[in-house]
């Protein structure tokens, strides 16, 4: 009985790790093209004129302007070369890979 429990207790612990990990991806979703299933980079898009939803990892959607995308460009170019994709596709979406250190952190 008690080794039930406790394998009950371990099962429970790892799907709750597993799906911590999975909600705290942060991608970038395109409200201009709902359809957008990869064809087009990023950067592509931006350029476009498109607008982006960043969708952080507590879930929180935040409209970016073409300004603040191409700003954060210059930071991290590789977030401009991820596939870009809409509202329908979203779950399909690569998270965003993090920020390089600036200066001496």
């Amino acid at each position: 009985m008690r080794s039930k429990w406790i394998a009950m207790v371990l099962v429970t612990v790892c799907a709750v790790l597993f799906l911590a990990s999975v909600a705290s991806a942060q991608f970038l979703l395109c409200l201009s093209e709902p359809g957008l299933k990869g064809e087009k980079t990023v950067a592509a898009c931006n350029a476009e004129g498109q607008k982006f939803a960043f969708i952080g990892r507590d879930g929180i959607a935040r409209i970016m302007t073409k300004e603040e995308l191409d700003l954060t460009f210059s930071f991290s170019p590789k977030i401009g070369q991820l596939p870009a994709f809409g509202m329908q596709y979203g779950g399909q979406a690569p998270k965003i890979p993090p920020l390089p250190p600036i200066g001496d952190q």
